[in-house]
Parts: structure tokens; sequence; C-alpha cells
């Protein structure tokens, strides 16, 4: 699974600068609570939880895998013990 924090995502908190993916220009947030970033320049925007993931990351960010499900649940159990 991701990191929440990816490095994209700590450099922009730490200097609040958020660069907008698609044309590059400054971001700023959407309202008071911080939770949506929009470009001013090209009208973009996204979640700011979602800053600095390529859609794979933010796929499997979304979207744990089997494993990581169970892991996270405390029933992490490995297959190949059940075959014996």
């Amino acid at each position: 699974m991701s990191n929440f924090f990816n490095e994209k995502r700590v450099e922009a908190m730490l200097t609040q600068n958020y660069i907008c993916p698609e044309c590059g220009a400054k971001m700023v947030w959407e309202t008071e609570w911080e939770d949506i970033l929009v470009c001013e320049e090209c009208g973009f925007s996204m979640d700011s939880d979602m800053y600095g993931f390529d859609s794979e990351e933010e796929y499997e960010s979304l979207y744990p895998t089997l494993e990581e499900f169970l892991a996270m649940n405390g029933e992490y159990r490995d297959d190949e013990e059940d075959e014996d």
C-alpha cells in the first residue's frame, strides 16, 4: 500500500506550495477546510489527500490488496501454511 504522505505531499505541506499537475501553476485551497486544491490558472481541482500520487499510486492507496486488508485487520494468514 502506498504511503499516505508521499514525498511531493510532504514537501508541499512544509512549503505550502501545491503545484498543479496539469499546468504547473500554484494551487490554492477551495475552502477554509483545506480538503480540495484548485488551480486558478487552468481550473483543475483535486482532493488534497491525493496530492502527489500518480494514478496507479492513487488506486493502490484507495484499494488495498487482500493481504494488506487482512493484515490491517489482524487476520493475516499465509495461504502456503494452509496447504500442509
